[in-house]
């Protein structure tokens, strides 16, 4: 529960971040929670007397001094503790405090404390809001506030329950890395203290009952909550309680990396290169290790994309990489202070690819746990496994002269992507019209053509309409299949050539096209590719209609989604797939033009 009710407004602002994924709800099971009435304080309170000499004294709407730049603003989330959580940013010497009160609630209980909170402290912020005198407000709040206090202490749930763990759930908004202090005072003795590490993005601490002392669990005991060096930190708090809980047997069956790697990312520091740079005087001295000089080539060989998720400022230490002369290796690199699984996420969105096929290398422990604990899909090395990795069976990939040029492909897509955030109004169709996009539609049938359609069909998952990852002797028995007719499509633009994106089959029965595989690059999803693509075949095979039938899998939402999102319409749907029908008239398909050249 939190004391809301001196906060404005926030009418520009909305809570809580979307960086926010987990849910304490679904990996802990919480038996119990210690009510809290977390309040806004100062460290070096001697209310009423500094009000008139301190510096850092400014008026809250009651008269009291304002140590939160908006007081805490609460908020509705299903995550947060009795579905609530709060936003606030610390002013110098602001900490967060509660008293620990004797019982414990169940979480059903809780909620309904939490709820009359609420109504009292609709009532108090009418009163503090209101134009009658300061004293008068604050009497008319400070009382009610005491009574509540009292009735806490004389217990409303079960003193017999005792909690296990302290959980700390918050989104940091700061760019910086900060310490955030909690520290358990009797009267006015300290009596325990530790520290949280906050990174810019999520943060989820448990502390278990072992980390904690007995004074941490005593009634009358007051917890404090306040950033180390009087930080002007701005957090989103989903969960700061005292809690009985068992942590749930999460099944992370579904969340395995994928067979394949697409993407290596590097750390920068002990990792490409010998050293840390903001310890080195002079970065000139550092260099990349040959080892990984070797590896970085051999991957890029190999159609291996590689990034780079590293804590350091920007321009410092990308100048380091392009004096190694191996910065044209490294696309969407990450560099800046925010934790490394949200990195990871970035990269993964940019390059349009499951975050599964990621891979990091980091010679630091915290962070190789950090990004296992938020993506366990994510396979991470440690830097001394540089010169084995080629040996593991995750990076033996099938070699194309298409997948050799992958990088540059991915090159030409980032600097579609930068003219796109530089276009008036995002206005997307307006861009992908500039960018004359052109599709070639022609019949596989050099090894090479064949090859790439076969990588095609076992590295794509998320536009893939079957799922099915065959072996080269089944391919081709596909490609052979009685009265089928198999196509492929290359793709290019101004900015450069996609190469082969696609591989399809289909069978025209009387007025129809029945689809039988489909399997799509994700880096020309969203452009529309597809309806120029399947317009396209309907009138080269002089058809009314197509069927497509989809297999539901894991990973191919995102095909779904594209083909209900240009006029695909879903006519049957079961557990295991949905059957789509479609005419020649589909969304945006002038944009793209078709040539049948091969």
């Amino acid at each position: 529960m939190y004391q809301f009710y001196y906060a404005a407004e926030e009418k520009e602002k909305k809570f809580p971040a979307e960086g926010i994924k987990r849910n304490i709800n679904n990996e802990y099971e919480i038996e119990a929670i210690r009510p809290a009435m977390w309040e806004e304080h100062c460290l070096e309170c001697a209310a009423p007397l500094c009000f008139n000499n301190c510096v850092h004294y400014a008026a809250r709407t009651d008269g009291r001094c304002k140590r939160f730049e908006n007081g805490i603003t609460v908020f509705e989330d299903e995550r947060g503790c009795c579905g609530q959580g709060a936003h606030i940013t610390f002013r110098k010497w602001a900490n967060m405090m509660t008293v620990l009160f004797p019982t414990m609630l169940s979480p059903e209980e809780y909620k309904k404390l939490t709820k009359k909170n609420q109504k009292k402290g609709n009532r108090f912020k009418k009163i503090a809001d209101s134009k009658l005198p300061t004293r008068v407000k604050w009497e008319g709040i400070r009382i009610p506030e005491f009574l509540r206090r009292r009735s806490l202490r004389k217990g409303v749930g079960n003193a017999e329950i005792k909690a296990n763990a302290f959980i700390l759930h918050c989104y940091s908004y700061n760019e910086e890395n900060y310490r955030l202090v909690m520290e358990v005072y009797t009267d006015h003795t300290s009596v325990f203290k530790t520290s949280f590490n906050i990174e810019k993005g999520e943060n989820l601490y448990v502390l278990d009952g072992d980390k904690l002392t007995a004074e941490c669990f005593n009634t009358d005991n007051v917890v404090k909550i306040y950033p180390e060096n009087d930080f002007a930190a701005e957090l989103d708090i989903l969960w700061c309680d005292f809690v009985k809980c068992e942590k749930k047997a999460i099944d992370n069956a579904d969340r395995k990396p994928a067979a394949k790697v697409k993407c290596v990312v590097w750390d920068l520091d002990n990792t490409f290169w010998d050293g840390i740079l903001i310890e080195t005087e002079d970065p000139d001295t550092l260099a990349v290790k040959p080892q990984v000089a070797s590896l970085v080539k051999a991957l890029d060989e190999r159609g291996i994309i590689q990034s780079i998720a590293s804590k350091n400022e920007y321009e410092q230490a990308w100048a380091v990489v392009e004096k190694t002369g191996l910065a044209e290796y490294f696309i969407y690199p990450q560099i800046h202070w925010n934790a490394k699984s949200a990195s990871m996420e970035s990269i993964a969105k940019s390059l349009n690819i499951g975050i599964d096929s990621l891979a990091l290398i980091d010679d630091a422990v915290y962070e190789r746990n950090q990004v296992s604990a938020m993506l366990p899909e994510v396979r991470v090395y440690d830097e001394t496994e540089v010169e084995k990795l080629l040996s593991y069976p995750e990076f033996d990939v099938m070699i194309t002269e298409e997948s050799k040029n992958r990088r540059l492909m991915y090159k030409a897509e980032e600097k579609r992507n930068q003219l796109l955030k530089s276009a008036d109004n995002g206005d997307t169709i307006a861009f992908l019209k500039k960018c004359n996009l052109k599709i070639e539609l022609f019949t596989p049938v050099d090894e090479g053509d064949i090859a790439r359609c076969y990588e095609l069909v076992v590295r794509t998952n998320q536009l893939n309409m079957s799922g099915i990852k065959y072996t080269e002797e089944e391919f081709a028995k596909v490609l052979a299949r009685e009265n089928h007719r198999n196509f492929a499509f290359s793709c290019k633009d101004d900015f450069g050539e996609y190469g082969i994106v696609g591989f399809g089959q289909y069978r025209v029965v009387e007025n129809e096209l029945v689809f039988t595989e489909f399997a799509m690059s994700c880096r020309v999803a969203g452009k529309y590719v597809e309806s120029a693509l399947f317009s396209g075949l309907l009138e080269k095979e002089n058809c009314g209609k197509g069927v497509f039938q989809v297999i539901k899998t894991k990973k191919n939402i995102l095909l779904r989604n594209t083909l209900e999102g240009i006029g695909f319409k879903a006519t049957e749907e079961s557990g295991s797939g949905v059957k789509y029908e479609f005419g020649g008239e589909l969304e945006n398909r002038e944009i793209v033009e078709v040539n049948y050249e091969r």
